[in-house]
């Protein structure tokens, strides 16, 4: 055990954005390309990674940085402070039986693909620390590793097989070709699938309120730039920042400006490596095809994540302040990305849409990461890493998290919800999900 962890813990410290051009560059070498063709590929994949956190980070000083100060002028006395995903993940791998997640994950995903149960190599090691999350959780409430282990290995091949059923939606929202979404996030769709196909027919006549529908209409006012130096301009002036509000105005502008434009680098690096390890499955494996399996920042460069997060931002901030009983205080994690991402593909880039149903869903968040603080308050006071109460607000699938926690505890109601679950997932998965997988390939004029 001892030797597994101090292995992994070295890849892991390498972070992402080294980790996975490190596994990009060796995939690349296996199906066929050059070694300077792949080394540079995977080089720019790295770069890609680093500009999306950078931007990310920038956004959540600026823009959260303000909505911090507006926070602290209502002097809030609530228990358990959000300190967002990175602190709560890197906790997560205090959990003495973390790091043989690892083998599970991969060991998994190698059987799939061999059985041809999944076309997905994920690649994406550094979110296996969700996987951890999830079974700390499930073991906390019902004291069984074994358990904690089981649901967290539904969970892998849940996301392998969602993998399979975003090709064609990430290459018509994106360009980038044979890239899958193995991330736990995208599992929230079991949810928002359904809702989406509930709004189009409330909605019928309605067209997608998408960033370029909004150039259309309004002209230069619907440019990223424009758009994200009103909403940055308005934001600080509600922070009281005086003439600053015009500089976090041209600060937002920047950022949705930049989003676009270091998006383009995971197509530039990903482009040259999915054509060469088609062509290899296609020799070696006749009738498969290989996807990628990646995180999420590939979508990053979609103006339509960016304005639905800042709309939710508020209201976010709203809800932990008045909901009852709620006493986990949104902070670390305002850039709601795990919510607002997944919706972009079940919404197609519908603004309006996504902004309503992450609104909706901030209350869910709320009463998740309220139940989750005394559990992750105790393991960093256990690991000696804070002297606070903490918690994580936004949390990846919580609603589904939320649910499993609750019946591992022996919750009527927790059980009850989870069964609904499976059920909504079943559902997802024989009608949903191939639909709309479908329906892209066609509108990307495909045919086998």
């Amino acid at each position: 055990m001892q030797m597994l962890q101090m292995v992994f813990q070295g890849l892991l410290n390498l972070g992402a954005a080294v980790f996975l051009p490190i596994v990009l560059f060796i995939i690349g070498l296996i199906v066929g390309m050059k070694p300077g063709k792949a080394f540079s590929s995977a080089l720019t994949l790295g770069v890609a990674f680093v500009g999306i956190n950078l931007l990310i980070s920038y956004m959540g000083e600026t823009v959260g940085g303000a909505f911090t100060t507006i926070v602290k002028h209502t002097h809030t006395t609530l228990k358990y402070i959000d300190m967002g995903w990175a602190p709560a993940l890197g906790l997560a791998w205090q959990w003495p039986y973390a790091f043989l997640m690892f083998p599970v994950q991969i060991g998994i995903n190698v059987i799939m693909l061999l059985i041809g149960k999944t076309d997905c190599l994920n690649v994406d090691m550094w979110n296996v620390g969700n996987k951890v999350f999830t079974a700390f959780l499930v073991t906390c409430a019902c004291n069984n590793v074994i358990i904690g282990f089981i649901v967290a290995i539904i969970q892998i091949i849940a996301e392998l097989k969602n993998a399979d059923y975003t090709k064609y939606q990430i290459l018509e929202l994106t360009g980038v070709p044979s890239v899958g979404m193995p991330h736990c996030m995208f599992l929230s769709n079991i949810f928002f699938y359904p809702i989406s196909s509930l709004l189009d027919k409330i909605m019928p006549e309605t067209k997608p309120l998408n960033a370029q529908e909004i150039r259309n209409k309004i002209g230069i006012f619907g440019e990223n730039h424009i758009i994200g130096f009103i909403m940055g301009t308005v934001i600080g002036l509600v922070a009281k920042q005086g003439s600053a509000a015009l500089l976090l105005g041209v600060q937002t502008g920047t950022a949705l400006t930049l989003f676009p434009m270091v998006s383009q680098l995971f197509m530039t690096a990903l482009t040259p490596i999915s054509e060469a390890a088609s062509d290899w499955v296609k020799k070696k494996f006749p009738g498969r095809e290989l996807i990628i399996g990646l995180d999420w920042p590939i979508l990053a460069g979609n103006p339509e994540i960016w304005v639905a997060i800042i709309f939710t931002i508020p209201v976010a901030l709203i809800f932990s302040l008045i909901l009852p009983n709620n006493t986990a205080l949104v902070l670390g994690n305002l850039m709601n990305v795990c919510v607002c991402a997944p919706l972009f593909l079940a919404m197609r880039g519908d603004i309006l849409k996504m902004t309503i149903i992450s609104w909706i869903w901030c209350p869910i968040l709320s009463y998740a990461a309220s139940e989750m603080g005394p559990l992750l308050t105790n393991l960093a006071k256990t690991a000696g890493s804070y002297n606070t109460n903490i918690t994580w607000w936004g949390c990846d699938i919580a609603e589904i998290r939320f649910a499993l926690y609750e019946a591992a505890r022996g919750n009527v109601i927790g059980v009850a919800c989870v069964v609904g679950i499976v059920i909504l997932g079943v559902v997802y998965f024989k009608k949903f999900a191939p639909e709309r997988e479908k329906a892209a390939k066609e509108r990307l004029g495909i045919t086998d």
